[in-house]
């Protein structure tokens, strides 16, 4: 039973074998009876895993060779990957056989290396042939993308894109050009208002000192005695209005005549009565024409000399008599 269980877990204790070691910063995926091979050839079994006593960071593991096979003391043990899901196993490689004292004995330590997935699947020279490849496939990629006679959305989009920095970097001149025309003009308006400024602060004086007028003025109207001033501007508003009533009444009257003297026209004109008959008559004419100039002359009279038909004095002011004015309308 203890035979066929050491056994299973990859050890035969019916056949000798040399216990190695080999220290490793990550053995994740790396189990007990995980299998250690020479160009992928099993010639022994991992028997234990454990923490490096000096490094808690580091893992040492244990591997039994069968004794059929020598491993030189300067062998690297590869920890690569066996495949997507078959774990990890270790990978002895050396350049040549070993004979008596370069060959490692039980209790050696072995160095070791981990192995990428890639590296595992394609080798050191491979992955470097692999790796140059694909940096000039991606650099000629890169070179020809946006070019015009590439087809496809993103050269499309590169495209479009070049257009519209050529656009922008324009639109960025423009503006340069603009901004240095026009700081002229903008150091001018600096200057105006700072002059206008200048000038507002020499003023300060002069508006303090009419700010102080208009105090002074408002303080004489508040001390001053304006009841009767309001009295007597009341009573003269009062006679205002009696002799635009006055005025108005003579207009009332002076129009009616002038109506009563359209009746008279329209019945000239229609011929009723004897005055139509006396149309022809010169003296009638004249004066009808001297009666008309009377009446302008009285409305401008009116007009021009309202003191004639009313009479109001401003703030009790003593009424003046009328003098005839040396040019009177009606010496025309």
């Amino acid at each position: 039973m203890i035979w066929g269980y050491t056994f299973l877990k990859g050890r035969n204790l019916l056949s000798p074998a040399t216990e190695l070691f080999t220290t490793y910063s990550d053995v994740t995926d790396l189990t007990v009876s995980s299998p250690v091979m020479v160009n992928g050839f099993k010639v022994g079994t991992v028997t234990k895993i454990k923490l490096n006593p000096s490094d808690v960071k580091k893992m040492d593991v244990f591997y039994l060779i069968d004794n059929e096979y020598n491993i030189p003391k300067d062998a690297i043990a590869n920890l690569k990957s066996l495949g997507f899901v078959s774990g990890k196993g270790i990978f002895l490689e050396f350049e040549e056989p070993c004979t008596g004292s370069s060959c490692a004995k039980s209790g050696d330590e072995i160095k070791g290396k981990v192995v990428g997935l890639l590296g595992a699947m394609f080798g050191e020279d491979e992955m470097s042939n692999y790796s140059s490849e694909l940096t000039a496939s991606v650099r000629s990629i890169i070179a020809n993308i946006g070019s015009k006679d590439e087809p496809g959305a993103l050269n499309e989009t590169i495209r479009q894109l070049e257009v519209i920095s050529k656009n922008l970097a324009a639109i960025s001149i423009s503006t340069n050009k603009l901004m240095q025309q026009s700081s002229e003009n903008i150091e001018k308006t600096i200057a105006n208002i700072a002059v206008v400024t200048n000038g507002l602060a020499n003023s300060n004086q002069k508006l303090e000192g009419i700010i102080s007028n208009v105090n002074k003025v408002s303080g004489d109207l508040a001390s001053s005695n304006l009841g009767n001033t309001v009295e007597q501007a009341n009573a003269t508003l009062s006679s205002s209005k009696v002799a635009i009533d006055e005025l108005k009444s003579t207009l009332t009257s002076t129009t009616n005549t002038l109506k009563d003297l359209s009746a008279v026209l329209s019945k000239l004109d229609k011929g009723d009565g004897s005055m139509a008959k006396l149309m022809n008559d010169k003296q009638l004419y004249n004066n009808l024409e001297a009666a008309s100039k009377n009446l302008s002359l009285l409305l401008q009279d009116l007009r021009l000399n309202p003191k004639r038909y009313a009479h109001f004095s401003i703030f009790g002011k003593k009424q003046e008599v009328y003098m005839m004015p040396d040019e009177d309308p009606a010496n025309e």
